[in-house]
């Protein structure tokens, strides 16, 4: 596939396979090798990124994929099965109440996703982590309006990525919008909360209908659904 023709999901996976080989003792050559994202003329700063967040992606998966073929005996494959339907039914249960309940309330602790946020918070590289725990936890009614919405995606990731999340509002002629901001300046990164571990920053979903010059930080008003 020719450079020009290729988007962020096509670049993503390339680098997704740069960490594969590199796990299996890759010798070749960075310079002109195909795999290496840095020669597909990204800025610097994007490509950094573009690669942490696939080599993280990568890795997380081959961690999974070595905890499950451990398993040594059948007891503990049905364990893990109980475990999964009590885990989907404490799921269900919680978002029967959620407008009784925190968004603290509904997260079970034995995910390995949730687990590594906890322990290792406000790295870049968790971003696109952030948004599978989102998938896999499912996002709720938190301010009790009775949608699940912008609002609602944005206090989730603030409370599974850490206290660099930001919380903004957008609001001009053409949208009215929550979204997440890491960073500050020029090297802040602007996130769609309702996005994909592959496709996520404002300026690439919204376009010109996002103004950051409209943004405000809504942190403060918002930490409160989140026990902050």
């Amino acid at each position: 596939m020719k450079k020009e023709n290729m988007n962020r999901k096509d670049l993503y996976n390339v680098a997704f396979q740069c960490a594969r080989l590199r796990e299996q003792g890759c010798a070749m050559g960075c310079g002109q090798c195909q795999y290496n994202i840095f020669n597909y003329g990204l800025p610097v700063t994007e490509a950094s990124l573009l690669k942490a967040n696939a080599y993280t992606d990568y890795y997380h998966r081959l961690s999974i994929h070595k905890e499950i073929t451990q398993a040594e005996t059948i007891s503990t494959i049905g364990r893990l099965i109980i475990l999964a339907i009590f885990c989907i039914f404490f799921i269900w249960a919680c978002s029967s109440i959620r407008s009784c309940v925190s968004p603290k309330d509904l997260i079970p602790e034995d995910i390995p996703e949730l687990v590594w946020l906890r322990d290792n918070p406000n790295l870049l590289s968790n971003i696109p982590i952030v948004f599978r725990a989102m998938e896999l936890v499912g996002v709720s009614d938190v301010n009790g309006d009775g949608k699940v919405n912008c609002i609602d995606y944005s206090v989730y990731f603030r409370l599974f990525y850490g206290s660099e999340a930001r919380v903004m509002s957008n609001r001009n002629d053409t949208m009215n919008h929550m979204y997440i901001r890491i960073g500050q300046g020029k090297s802040a990164i602007n996130l769609e909360p309702q996005g994909t571990a592959e496709r996520y920053l404002m300026e690439e979903i919204w376009g010109d209908r996002y103004n950051f010059r409209f943004s405000q930080d809504r942190t403060a008003w918002y930490d409160r659904y989140i026990g902050r």
